[in-house]
């Protein structure tokens, strides 16, 4: 069964088209041919449980997802933490001093951000508090404890017979403003492994000096080097029409509140119907969208890896299986995955040899579902083993709480058959993918909510029974508003509300057996 190219809403009428089977699209070295809509169905594979640690066979009934920085400090200072941008002063040997709170809420999984050697120092942006900004891969950051603290956190977890997931990138460095700043990387200390498309007749130092108002460097978002829409056009799809006696129309910024009715854009890239607030990967139809800006743009000043390059690949590939291998590591998230190669994607997680569940931010579900099955690739072999339900996400915190998001805001009803289509798109397994109702990057569910307990409530037990993983951000079980808000001055508490609510559900969870179908 092959995924639907076009089903009506029983609410709007509309039919919403999926991008055409075979598409070219223009690429500013090459062009590249991408497949879409057109998927073999896929094979199930046999039942399997969590109870096989450290193989690919390995699916956490829960997982309980924390920042490291903000979760547990080992010094005993319980001062609150709440600034995205500074180090707060988490680190492993506080978390290893706290896991006694997450076994007791019943989490099987606890899924940690990046520990890896950071950029040392501040930029415009802030500082690598949260693990995304490596400059060694093969050190732990000091910030964060040693390495021998790592390797007792996986011991501990494992005594407890729960998992371990490590967060990793395989995108990008950290940030880059001259060739100096590369000569401090490892392994990645030379200019030529990083991608500088439309450099011309610049110096490296040159492309990468800004610290705003990029590019150069070419980025991998949006429009402002023409990745997920033409260059320099608005990518967004919907705009704001106000209520008021004159019928103005408001700006078509997605992120910004209307104060009236948001509306198709018929001046915007996208197409109608869309799905999306704004152009994102997997966007085909949006006009303009080019496949090799998305994976070989840059994410601000971050140095985005060449892949193409040998030795960075042959590095990447070595430097996972020996990461795994070192830490004990059952189960990898990977950051930025939809901004990587198919091809690329698929050698990494052969490499690593335990399953990885991959970020990618789209509401394209035959995209979405190309993680795990890969048909534009050679001999359809698998990406991925999971990959973090986005589709989902985007239309449930809008079906519970009334964010914004097309045909989806207070429409549960809308909700049910995006959880209907996601059933008949080429998944090899749903079980495999991640559902979750915020994150380290997005608005808390509690804030977009506004408190509303039912709602909140109704959201989380949505998160927990729907099929799939459940990743519950820490915090939530102290009703946290803020996306980043260290945990220690909550003292941990084990008789909130919150805190029993997840022992109870994955008591539940627990009674219920994964299968693969």
């Amino acid at each position: 069964m092959g995924a639907q190219c076009s089903r009506s809403h029983s609410t709007t009428g509309k039919t919403f088209p999926c991008p055409s089977a075979s598409r070219e699209f223009a690429g500013c070295e090459s062009n590249e041919k991408i497949t879409d809509c057109t998927a073999a169905a896929p094979t199930t594979p046999a039942p399997y449980t969590s109870t096989s640690l450290g193989s690919r066979d390995t699916v956490p009934n829960s997982v309980y997802f924390l920042t490291v920085d903000r979760f547990a400090r080992s010094n005993g200072n319980d001062t609150e933490c709440d600034n995205d941008n500074t180090w707060c002063g988490g680190d492993l040997r506080g978390l290893i001093n706290h896991l006694d709170y997450i076994q007791e809420m019943g989490f099987e999984a606890v899924w940690i951000t990046p520990v890896l050697k950071q950029f040392d120092g501040e930029t415009p942006s802030g500082t690598g508090c949260m693990g995304y900004w490596a400059y060694d891969l093969y050190e732990i950051d000091e910030h964060f404890g040693t390495k021998q603290d790592m390797k007792e956190l996986v011991q501990d977890l494992h005594k407890r017979d729960m998992v371990i997931i490590y967060d990793f990138v395989a995108n990008h460095m950290g940030p880059i403003h001259n060739k100096e700043m590369v000569a401090q990387m490892r392994p990645f200390n030379e200019t030529k492994y990083f991608n500088q498309l439309f450099i011309g007749n610049m110096t490296f130092d040159e492309y990468t000096n800004k610290s705003s108002n990029w590019p150069p460097p070419a980025q991998a978002m949006w429009s402002q080097s023409g990745a997920q829409c033409t260059q320099g056009r608005d990518c967004s799809c919907y705009k704001c029409v106000q209520n008021d006696d004159l019928g103005t129309v408001g700006g078509s910024n997605p992120w910004g509140a209307c104060d009236g009715e948001m509306v198709f854009n018929d001046e915007s890239p996208c197409p109608k119907g869309a799905y999306s607030k704004y152009c994102m990967p997997g966007d085909y139809d949006c006009e303009g969208y080019n496949v090799t800006i998305t994976q070989r743009g840059w994410f601000y000043d971050l140095g985005d890896l060449n892949q193409t390059d040998p030795f960075v690949r042959k590095a990447q590939l070595d430097w996972i299986k020996w990461f795994v291998t070192e830490y004990d590591i059952d189960y990898l998230r990977l950051d930025t995955a939809a901004f990587m190669t198919f091809d690329f994607l698929s050698e990494l997680q052969e490499s690593a040899n335990v399953s990885i569940m991959g970020e990618v931010t789209t509401t394209n579900l035959t995209y979405h579902a190309n993680f795990q099955s890969n048909p534009p690739g050679p001999d359809g072999r698998e990406v991925l083993d999971g990959v973090l339900n986005f589709p989902l996400y985007y239309s449930a915190i809008a079906g519970f709480c009334g964010e914004w998001w097309p045909f989806s805001q207070w429409n549960l009803t809308f909700l049910g058959e995006r959880m209907e289509a996601q059933l008949e798109a080429p998944y090899r397994s749903v079980e495999r993918l991640g559902n979750f109702i915020d994150n380290h990057d997005v608005t808390r569910l509690a804030k977009v909510c506004n408190k509303d307990s039912n709602r909140i409530t109704n959201a989380l037990t949505w998160v927990m029974m729907a099929k799939g993983t459940p990743i519950i951000y820490y915090g939530t079980e102290s009703n946290f508003s803020e996306v980043r808000t260290s945990l220690w001055q909550t003292g941990y508490d084990t008789k909130s509300e919150g805190f029993l609510f997840f022992k109870t559900m994955n008591a539940i969870r627990a009674q219920i057996p994964a299968t693969a179908d």
